[in-house]
Parts: C-alpha cells; structure tokens; sequence
C-alpha cells in the first residue's frame, strides 16, 4: 500500500504503466479532447504514489520529473496517448478505455470510454473508404486512399505515420475486448439501435490488415513499415 501524503487516502499500489494512465485520466477528466503536459502527468502520478514517482532520497518532497519521461518512453505514444506538440499529450480512445480499466479508476469514467470508443470506431466504419472496400474488394487501388483513411498526407513524418495507423489497430482492439468482456456481439445506444457489432470490428480489423499488405512497399518507403 502507498498514501498520498501523511494522514493522506489510500490508494492500491500499481504498476508505473497503469499509474501513468490513471494520471493521464486524471488530467483528462476523461474528455478526448483536453491536453496535458508531461509535468502534469507527473504531478498526478506523484501525487497519488510519491514512493514511485518522487525523487530519490526526497520522494515525500519532490517529483522525479526523469521517471515521467521514461515511463512515456516505455508507453506507445500515439496508441494511447496522443502526442499535440512537444512534452503535450492526450489521451486516446483506446487509452481511454485502457485507463479506465484500471483499478482505481472512478467508476464513470468506464462510461465515458465506452462512448468514447463508440465514435471512435464508427469514425472507422463509417469511413468512406472502408465503405467502398466493404463493396469492392479490390479497392483501394491508390495509397493516397489509405492515406486519407489514416489520416496521411505527404509530408507526414514517419514517427506520425506509425502512430496514426497504430491508432486505428489500438482502437478496434480495445472495441473487442470490450465486446469480450461485456460478453455481447454488439454496443447500442439504446435496444435496436447498435452502434457497432463484433462483425464490424472484424471486418475493420480485415481492412486495416489488407491497407497494410497491399501498401507495404509504400509504407517501407515511407520509412512507416510496421510488419515484424
């Protein structure tokens, strides 16, 4: 067990991985759209686990602004956290749903990731080109067509690339195992009306493995290849 300070809460000692991400939900309020610093990632881990995060010798004093950026090093970045500008971060919905997964988590926040990872994955399957793939096969023919799926353009560094693919991957993996742990084949909004079915993630998770085999040779040019 670890306090937060003398006389301080309780909380149930994490791994640093799982800690980092309940910071990060912490900063976020769980809305997609707020940004946080690395600083502020470090106030909140340290915060709820000064042992773990503090400076050596002073862990009760200060934060060990060294063990944030190591720990961000050793998470995927662009997976589950998106990364807006330098030491500035958000969370993703696959981070969200990841977080909130986490003991220690408030209970809403499960909520707010699930309709988060909702938009998130009918962004995906409402895709017009996926839409036309699910037609034909055999599109798309050109890599600016998995580019405008991605979120790619010329000029997009690697770095970037690599993360906004994995992005989608992160995403539908998280969409089924949360239809795993539910122990359903679909989300609804409301009953009848499904936002996603477990075929849906499938067939996205088809998709995304065909735009990676056929564009291959564009990706490795990109310096963006993500095959093993």
């Amino acid at each position: 067990m670890s306090t937060a300070g003398a006389g301080g809460p309780k909380h149930v000692r994490t791994g640093l991985r799982q800690q980092l991400l309940l910071a990060a939900l912490e900063c976020s309020g769980g809305d997609l759209g707020r940004t946080f610093t690395a600083e502020d990632l470090l106030l909140a881990a340290w915060g709820r686990d000064p042992l773990a995060w503090g400076l050596r010798g002073h862990e009760r004093a200060h934060p060990d602004s060294e063990r944030i950026y190591k720990e961000l090093d050793r998470v995927k970045v662009g997976e589950l956290l998106e990364k807006v500008r330098q030491r500035t971060y958000r969370l993703t919905p696959a981070g969200l749903a990841s977080a909130s997964a986490v003991a220690g988590a408030k209970p809403e926040a499960a909520e707010k990731a699930e309709r988060a990872l909702a938009d998130a994955v009918t962004e995906i399957i409402s895709h017009p080109v996926f839409r036309a793939w699910i037609i034909d096969p055999a599109a798309p023919k050109h890599f600016r067509d998995a580019g405008y799926f991605w979120g790619i353009a010329p000029g997009t560094p690697p770095s970037a690339i690599r993360s906004r693919i994995g992005r989608v991957d992160k995403t539908l993996e998280a969409a089924l195992s949360l239809l795993d742990d539910l122990g359903t084949d679909e989300i609804s909004a409301r009953p009848g009306q499904a936002l996603y079915q477990r075929r849906d993630i499938q067939r996205a998770m088809e998709f995304q493995a065909t735009l990676k085999e056929r564009f291959s040779k564009d990706l490795a040019a990109l310096q963006a290849d993500q095959r093993p």
